[in-house]
């Protein structure tokens, strides 16, 4: 059983069943609306569905990653696509548009997590997405199903053979930005320390209040001296007096 420790399980009843070949891969698609839930609609319309979707807040996932999703095209006598171990997300956004960066850092959180469980390299077998041109399907997708049958590592929906689909049409920035994320445990234990100086930050002040509270203290003893020089010094005009 393979489910991400940190997505919201929400399981839907549409696989396509088992993988027939490999190596695994990593396939990002965009859900062309503006919501989550938008995409759960269409999935219980299609069942066209995939492993994993994803957005600014939450990774939703619909599937085990050990067995296939459904979201690729796959033509009777074509090349396995849904089943050649793709392990596929649907980031919610449009291929034309820009990408929101909490969105990338999920779709980064969760590729890191895909890629230590499944063994995917970080690579683009088939090249970089192309991004839209303004706003449109920017075209010269390189489809290179040699690549695809043999090669582990990220494939937009543009790179898959016989599909027609230019998604996600990630820019530059955008694809370095989501290979940069890093896996979970280390954004946390950044999160963790930063935590502790804030921590230790703040308890400086006390330590320091306390220590300045101690050399008051130790001052009192010495403040009773003129006191006692005051009352030394009525004794003695008392005796001048007798």
């Amino acid at each position: 059983m393979a489910k991400c420790p940190f997505a919201q399980w929400m399981p839907l009843p549409w696989s396509a069943g088992h993988y027939v070949a490999g190596p695994f891969k990593i396939v990002h698609h965009t859900t062309e609306g503006s919501t989550a839930a938008g995409a759960f609609a269409t999935y219980q319309q299609s069942h066209d569905i995939p492993h994993f979707t994803v957005d600014e807040q939450f990774i939703y996932q619909h599937l085990d990653t050990d067995v296939a999703a459904r979201a690729l095209a796959h033509p009777a006598g074509t090349v396995e696509t849904n089943r050649h171990s793709a392990i596929q997300f649907e980031l919610v956004g449009f291929a034309g548009r820009p990408k929101k960066k909490a969105s990338l850092t999920n779709v980064g959180r969760l590729c890191r997590w895909i890629e230590s469980t499944h063994g995917v390299p970080p690579e683009w077998p088939n090249g970089y997405p192309n991004p839209p041109v303004n706003g449109r399907d920017p075209g010269h997708h390189n489809r290179n199903e040699q690549n695809w049958k043999t090669k582990g590592g990220h494939y937009g929906h543009c790179h898959v053979p016989v599909n027609s689909h230019w998604d996600p049409a990630y820019t530059a920035d955008e694809v370095a930005y989501v290979m940069g994320v890093p896996a979970t445990d280390d954004v946390q234990l950044v999160a963790e320390r930063e935590t502790l100086l804030e921590m230790s930050g703040r308890t400086a002040t006390p330590h320091a209040a306390r220590r300045a509270v101690g050399k008051k203290k130790a001052a009192r003893p010495g403040s009773r001296k003129p006191r006692a020089t005051k009352t030394r010094a009525t004794k003695a005009r008392k005796k001048r007096k007798s």
